[in-house]
């Protein structure tokens, strides 16, 4: 017989990891479970009462630990015998993940067989009543998670060390580690370089971390980048645009990361730009242009950085958020992704690079539609046109059963950080100069100006924020009204 399983645990992997060896937490999560007692180095003595079908029996027997990789996995073999009633072997290879700071998905593959009365049986009572028995495990071992990390505090994922990122010596530190020491590389080709009225100071760039606006974890070569403001629906302060080039260079640096996720905290990936703060940032002609050359220094780090990205779209993905998207290499999308770039209803132009990116992406006839149209589209549509590259479901089944689903234990297939996750580990697990070098050819050949004549798109950019429409614009999203346009 063989299982296969998911549970989703709401705990940090290394506190999952220590209730996965505790054995007061082993016992009360084991139905039946009498006595759980060590008995050497990774090994237990147990006592179990059972009952398949109208058999009844206490089962004595060891669980040992082996093929340990803490905090990640580790091979469970439980052998019991019940007398007359038979004896049981199981096999149960467990893994970790850790999804977010403090999100692990427990994954189990459990092979087992039966001798004596209990093989008489039949396989399909034997199956159920395994099923059923692996279910009830992992509800009350989910239980007792629950418990611990409700009874006091938890450990905290590694934060970044601030004041080595605001002066931009050194990388930012980690759960799998601290620096490498070594002086940063040169700015990608292509890359805007955070410079002048662009850049953040080191005071800037620390005070967005230490308010948490933008959080960083790393895990298993993965840097898990987070806008951090979702009652805002995560919009972007200016503040944050102008420290993220940082945050990239660290990242570059650290040679513990090799690949990188970018998502919003809550229900939305990211609604755009913080038009609330536009009347002190982006109020006239030159704060325009100074703000626009953020994001645009924001985004080509992101786009800039040799390690792969992958934005993490869940709710609302919209304006300067759709930009943020566009910059990673891949857009993993949960089914209720929105998206959508307004800039027409703000009487703004979309930058230059946003714009080649866009068009990149989706193609011309898509691109204007987006574009004039200042509509939103969903997750479906996102995929059909290719503003996106996988939506998390799509043409795929939930594993599991229904009534485990139902309850909760099992990880649904649709869970989009959990997908981009995996798929980023695939990418962690490539040669990362390799993957640097594809990543420079492929964006030097596609994001090329071409025939564009850039001083009249920065022109025409500058009226867009100058004019009334612009002003109107700002006023009726405030005012929470259709805008009224006059075309100047």
């Amino acid at each position: 017989m063989e299982m296969l399983g998911e549970a989703r645990l709401a705990a940090p992997r290394e506190q999952v990891w220590m209730a996965l060896n505790d054995p007061q937490v082993l016992q009360a999560s084991i139905p039946g479970c009498e006595s759980l007692q060590g008995s050497g180095d990774d090994a237990f003595q147990a006592s179990v009462v059972s009952s398949i079908g109208p058999i009844k029996a206490r089962f004595a027997g060891r669980l040992s630990l082996s093929n340990v990789q803490a905090p990640r996995s580790y091979t469970l073999r439980a052998e019991g015998a019940g007398g007359a009633a038979g004896f049981a072997r199981a096999d149960i290879e467990v893994s970790l993940e850790a999804v977010e700071p403090r999100l692990t998905l427990l994954r189990y593959k459990v092979q087992a067989t039966v001798g004596g009365k209990l093989a008489q049986l039949g396989s399909r009572m034997v199956d159920a009543a395994a099923r059923k028995s692996a279910e009830d495990f992992f509800a009350r071992f989910g239980a007792q998670v629950a418990a611990l990390a409700g009874a006091g505090p938890q450990p905290a994922p590694a934060a970044p060390d601030l004041q080595a990122l605001a002066g931009a010596p050194a990388a930012i530190g980690g759960a799998t580690g601290g620096t490498d020491g070594q002086a940063a590389p040169p700015p990608a080709a292509g890359a805007r370089a955070a410079a002048g009225p662009v850049a953040a100071s080191p005071e800037e760039v620390a005070g967005v971390l230490a308010s948490e606006h933008i959080q960083v974890w790393i895990a298993d070569h993965i840097a898990l980048v987070t806008l951090n403001r979702p009652r805002s629906r995560n919009a972007m302060t200016l503040a944050m645009w102008r420290s993220m080039p940082a945050i990239m260079a660290a990242l570059e640096r650290n040679r513990e990361v090799r690949a990188v996720l970018l998502c919003g905290a809550g229900g939305d990936f990211c609604a755009g730009a913080d038009i609330s703060e536009f009347a002190q940032v982006r109020d006239d002609t030159a704060q325009a242009h100074a703000y626009e050359l953020a994001v645009d220094a924001c985004c080509d780090a992101i786009a800039g950085l040799a390690k792969p990205t992958v934005a993490v779209l869940r709710g609302y993905c919209l304006g300067g958020g759709a930009h943020l998207a566009m910059s990673c290499d891949l857009r993993f999308a949960a089914a209720d992704a929105v998206f959508g770039i307004p800039a027409a209803r703000l009487s703004i132009i979309y930058g230059v690079h946003g714009t080649r990116r866009l068009l990149a992406l989706v193609g011309l006839a898509q691109a204007k539609k987006i574009l004039f149209g200042a509509q939103r589209f969903d997750a479906e549509e996102a995929l059909r046109i290719g503003f996106v590259d996988q939506v998390a479901g799509a043409g795929a089944p939930a594993r599991g059963s229904w009534w485990s689903r139902w309850r909760g234990r099992a990880a649904p297939r649709a869970d989009v950080m959990t997908q981009a996750r995996d798929f980023a580990r695939t990418l962690a697990d490539n040669a990362p100069l390799s993957i640097a070098g594809a990543k420079a050819l492929l964006n030097g050949m596609a994001m090329g100006l071409g025939a564009l004549d850039a001083g009249r798109a920065d022109a025409l950019i500058a009226a867009a924020s100058a004019s009334e429409d612009y002003r109107e614009g700002r006023a009726a999203f405030a005012q929470k009204r259709a805008p009224r346009f006059q075309g100047r």
